[in-house]
């Protein structure tokens, strides 16, 4: 098992949902270009993820095109995690 240290936080607003995706991201994060195409273009993105207190990360499928805000913000410690 391999120990994966987060490398950034993804806060993603969903249609439908009231509160925010927030995503520990074990890849680098994707740049606000990239994330702004995804969503116009509606584009699905694999987004490596692990959550909180799991050293095991895994690919989330997330697609844009349901996704009406999004933020990047550097990884912190606490009682965060992938929450749906």
């Amino acid at each position: 098992m391999s120990e994966s240290t987060p490398k950034g936080e993804l806060h993603l607003r969903v249609t439908g949902h009231m509160t925010d995706w927030k995503l520990l991201l074990v890849d680098d994060p994707p740049n606000e270009d990239e994330m702004a195409s995804w969503m116009q273009e509606g584009m699905v993105a694999r987004i490596r993820v692990a959550e909180q207190g799991s050293n095991e990360p895994y690919t989330l499928l997330v697609n844009f095109a349901l996704v009406v805000a999004a933020r990047l913000v550097p990884a912190t410690a606490g009682d965060r995690g992938v929450h749906f």
